[in-house]
């Protein structure tokens, strides 16, 4: 397995959670359980077998909620950086707050969502591939929401545009929020959020940021091909039950 040691781990753990009604407005998405064990904690789990020794969490929402589920994990050091305005903003913004952290050992990032069930599969190929900026998708077609956030690409997998499934004629798969992005792409994003984040851009997702900073740029951000593992954004109450169903013993 790939040694994570070498690179900044950032779980964006911010969002209030609204679509899944009741049970997010008691918790974070992050804290819901699958076989006793909560969301965030399944990936911190999945990051320990790969050698993480330190991870970021962008919190807002509840966050002493989530920083107290934590205190039992031995052999992490956790670096919490809450933001004030997570209720307005979207997650590009929670991705930009890291760049103060990120400055001081300048690593390649691994960005993860905390409300995802995937299998593991993902982050191997991920951290496997040799190309330095991955936005990691699944492939399968089937499974798209109306919602789905969507990657085309060019014949070398190479992003040519991010947007919204109803927005786009032609895709290749659907982002999952698990990617691996390299020292100089990091460098060079956080100079265009602090521009590009202003005013109404302030809340949008760091799918669209980054699909504008690609338009701006022209920098070179790549999918893999046939990732059709089991994976759930969970969203709504029954992407939750879902889960469940399929997992719980």
């Amino acid at each position: 397995m790939t040694n994570l040691g070498k690179f900044s781990i950032v779980l964006l753990s911010a969002g209030i959670g609204k679509r899944i009604g009741k049970i997010g407005k008691a918790q974070p998405k992050c804290l819901l359980k699958i076989n006793g064990k909560s969301l965030i904690k399944k990936i911190i789990n999945e990051l320990k077998k790969r050698e993480a020794k330190e991870i970021n969490l962008i919190l807002g929402y509840k966050a002493e909620m989530i920083i107290e589920s934590l205190k039992d994990i031995k052999g992490i050091k956790f670096n919490f950086i809450r933001i004030k305005d997570f209720k307005k903003n979207g997650h590009g913004c929670s991705w930009h707050a890291f760049k103060d952290v990120w400055a001081k050992k300048k690593l390649p990032i691994l960005l993860l969502h905390t409300d995802i069930f995937f299998n593991p599969k993902f982050l191997d190929n991920i951290l496997k591939s040799k190309k330095s900026n991955i936005i990691g998708i699944h492939s399968n077609h089937r499974f798209y929401k109306k919602k789905s956030l969507v990657v085309d690409v060019n014949s070398k997998y190479e992003i040519k545009k991010i947007n919204f499934i109803k927005k786009q004629k032609d895709y290749f798969g659907e982002v999952i929020g698990i990617n691996k992005i390299s020292k100089h792409t990091s460098k060079q994003l956080f100079k265009f959020m602090d521009k590009f984040l202003v005013r109404k851009n302030k809340r949008l997702s760091w799918e669209i940021v980054l699909d504008n900073y690609i338009n701006k740029t022209c920098d070179s951000l790549f999918v893999l091909k046939n990732q059709n593992y089991a994976w759930t954004n969970i969203n709504y109450y029954k992407d939750f039950k879902r889960v469940l169903r399929s997992n719980e013993k």
